[in-house]
Parts: structure tokens; C-alpha cells; sequence
């Protein structure tokens, strides 16, 4: 790399604006070019014969294989970056240590890992990750948590992780005036309903039935003043892993009616979605971070949420915390379910959410406070001004440049290039 020359970065995740990994690493990626980096992302899922420019950056184009490892060695010898940065569940890499030690001029490896469970041990301490998946992200010569949580799991299992969560923009995920948000609920035919509403991919981790659950508790008694808002495939055909509204109907829940399934939409249409809500569930099991958590919280959206894994560090105490049911006499051990690889995840008790979400509905000044206190946190802790700052000191830090060495030194760094 010449003294003038940008030093070069590539990502490496799903090219879709629609997926968690998609949308962060697209603004991870935004805030290195604006910041003097030269920025290749491999995209999973796009296939395209050339590359594109995609704001100030260029997305490349993947083979057959579905995590990009068929093109990665080429792309690599030709743009020659100094890091590789990665977002991915770490079994979505295995084969990737062994690549990079057969590639020339091997760029630096940052991991950004999913963090989302805990493997069972008999002291409840849950700071077990699985020993396979662990050896993988060792290999990695930074590796940078997307929670506290998730960072102290890895220090456990012998991984020293820097700490950078996902970010929001609150520019665009910001609370409606009244009037707003009562012409989307008219426009929705939701006026005069209070509105619960989640947002998540339907599969087993999600805990996707316990919405319905929940939801049938709640609406006893107030029949045709609430409505159920999910944001997600219902079933098979549309993407989903579940036939949520035969489960609807199953529970004597009305598809349509008590009950909305709302398409995925593009990121600039879903601050309307969340705004429609009075209340927003998070109830997944295994959540590595849960963005839609920080899109309700920037608009203000009262969150309730289960205590575990991620969303009490995300609340901050903002929002309302849910109880996790645990084994009678097991020292508070929850009840778990086994996921992929040993990865315990969390039940949710659809009882407690019920309750707690009828205390907000019955206390619209508690609705107020936590919808302040949210929005306050979002905006000084996760806006993307704030996250991408610190992804530009990590990837500084990563990076020996010419320019910040001593001038003897500089010469010599040229020549082993």
C-alpha cells in the first residue's frame, strides 16, 4: 500500500438491507468509508455479475457457495485488503481459518460473532459457549462482542473481545406526534385499539408462539379494544418456520382481526410499523442483540422484555422486564430448551407478559416515562453516530499504516508489502 493510498477494508456478510447482519454491517461499512477507508463487502445472497457502488462503498457479488467462501480467495489476492471483517454465526465460518491460511497476503481477521445462548453446566453460572465454535473464533485476530453480555462469555471461554453494539438511526426510528400516529392506525383500520406489536424472524429461537399466547391471555376481557401486531412471516409459504395463523386459530384467535401479520418491509417503512404499536414485545429465547429492541425504544415504544441474555443490557432499565420461569428448588436455574450445538434458550412465561403488559395498559403515565427514558437511551447510547465512531477506532487500531509509523520505519514497512 503506497503512502496515498486508502487502506482497504472488506466485510463480509448478507448484502440484504433486511437482515440484522445486513443493516449493521451496511452502516459499519458507510462509517469506515466516511472515515478515509477504501470498502469492499462481499454480500451474501447477491448475485450479480459485476460489483456495484452502494453509497461509498462497493458490494461484490457472491458465488455458489452460500457464506462466500468460493470467491473470497480471489477477491482477496486482487483488492488486497489489510482486514477482513466478519459478522456471522460462527457456525456460518468454520471452513474460513483454514482458507485464510492458504491465501498470500492474508488480511487481518475481525470477527464480530453471535453471542445468543449459553451451553448448560450444573452451577447455573451460564458462561459455557460450545468448545467447537470457541476454537473458531479464537482463530480470529480480533474479535469484537456485540454486547456486554455476549463479551463476557467469551472472556469465560478464554476470548479476549473488544465491545461495539449494534446502532440505530434515530433519525430515521423516532417517535410520531399524536396526530401521526393515529393517521397510521386509521390508515391500518387500528383506530381506537390499543396495539401490541413484535418484530422478529419466525423460527423455534424467536419463541414465536408465545406471542399468541400472551396475547390470548391479555385480550380477556377487552376483546375489541386490543390488537395483536406481528411483523414477521406467518407461515411456511411466506418464509416462516411456523404456521402461525393455524396456531391463531387453534387458540380461538382471529387471523385478520385479533391478530395482524404485517410483510417485511424495508428499513425506511418500519419506523410506521413501530409506531402504530402502544406496546412492543421482545420474547425470543436466543437473541445475540435484538435490534428491533433499539428500533422501538428510538420511537418510543414501551418495551417488554424477558430477563435474559441480551435485553436487560439493552433496557438499561428503561423498559419492562419479564419473568423467565425456573426449575422449582434449582437456585433460580431457568427453564431451557436445546438449540443448535448445545445452545440453551430461554422459555417465556406468557402468564408474566400478560401481567405486565396490563400494567401498561392501564397506566398511560408509565407509558410516557419509559417512552422518554427510551428514546433518551437510544439516542446517547445507540445511534449510529455513536457506533460508528467506535468501529473506527477499533479498525485504526487493527491497521499499521505508513503514515503512523516513524519515517525510518515506513520505508521498511513498503518494502515488505
Amino acid at each position: 500500500m503506497s503512502q496515498t493510498e486508502k487502506p482497504k477494508i472488506m466485510l463480509m456478510t448478507d448484502a440484504s438491507l433486511k437482515t440484522g447482519f445486513g443493516l449493521v454491517s451496511h452502516n459499519i461499512a458507510v462509517g469506515l468509508a466516511d472515515n478515509g477507508f477504501d470498502v469492499y463487502y462481499i454480500g451474501w445472497g447477491f448475485k450479480h455479475e459485476e460489483d456495484i457502488q452502494r453509497v461509498n462503498y462497493k458490494l461484490l457479488p457472491t458465488g455458489n457457495h452460500p457464506f462466500g467462501g468460493d470467491v473470497l480467495p480471489s477477491y482477496i489476492q486482487q483488492i488486497k485488503p489489510e482486514l477482513l471483517i466478519t459478522q456471522a454465526d460462527t457456525r456460518m465460518l468454520d471452513w474460513l481459518p483454514n482458507l485464510l491460511k492458504q491465501i498470500p497476503h492474508r488480511p487481518s481477521w475481525l470477527f464480530y460473532p453471535v453471542i445468543d445462548g449459553h451451553v448448560w453446566d450444573t452451577e447455573n453460572k451460564r458462561l459455557k459457549w460450545p468448545g467447537n465454535w470457541t476454537n473458531i473464533i479464537k482463530q480470529a485476530d480480533i474479535v469484537v462482542a456485540m454486547t456486554q453480555w455476549g463479551q463476557s462469555i467469551l472472556k469465560h471461554n478464554g476470548v479476549d473481545a473488544k465491545y461495539i453494539p449494534h446502532g440505530v438511526d434515530t433519525t430515521l426510528f423516532k417517535p410520531y406526534l399524536y396526530d401521526q400516529k393515529e393517521e397510521i392506525k386509521k390508515s391500518a383500520n387500528l383506530q381506537g385499539k390499543f396495539v401490541i406489536g413484535g418484530v422478529f424472524k419466525n423460527i423455534q429461537r424467536k419463541n414465536p408462539e408465545k406471542y399468541l399466547h400472551a396475547f390470548s391471555l391479555f385480550r380477556k376481557g377487552r376483546e375489541d379494544k386490543v390488537v395483536l401486531l406481528l411483523h414477521t412471516p406467518p407461515n411456511r409459504e411466506t418464509g416462516g418456520e411456523f404456521d402461525l395463523v393455524q396456531q391463531c386459530v387453534d387458540i380461538g384467535l382471529v387471523p385478520g382481526k385479533d391478530v395482524i401479520f404485517s410483510n417485511m418491509a424495508p428499513p425506511q417503512t418500519m419506523p410506521s410499523v413501530f409506531n402504530v404499536m402502544d406496546v412492543f414485545w421482545a420474547l425470543g429465547g436466543m437473541e445475540g442483540f435484538c435490534l428491533p429492541v433499539t428500533e422501538a425504544m428510538a420511537c418510543g415504544i414501551p418495551v417488554v422484555a424477558l430477563n435474559g441474555t441480551t435485553f436487560p443490557e439493552i433496557l438499561g432499565g428503561t423498559g419492562i422486564l419479564t419473568d423467565v420461569p425456573t426449575y422449582p428448588g434449582s437456585h433460580n436455574t431457568p427453564i431451557t430448551y436445546g438449540s443448535y450445538n448445545g445452545v440453551e434458550g430461554l422459555v417465556c412465561n406468557p402468564y408474566d407478559v400478560a401481567k405486565k403488559t396490563e400494567t401498561l395498559y392501564e397506566d398511560k403515565q408509565l407509558r410516557e416515562r419509559i417512552s422518554y427514558k427510551e428514546t433518551e437511551r437510544a439516542i446517547t447510547v445507540y445511534d449510529w453516530s455513536i457506533v460508528r465512531k467506535q468501529w473506527v477506532e477499533v479498525v485504526k487500531s487493527c491497521i499499521i499504516t505508513p503514515e503512523q509509523l516513524p519515517a525510518e520505519w515506513a520505508q521498511l514497512y513498503e518494502q515488505t508489502k
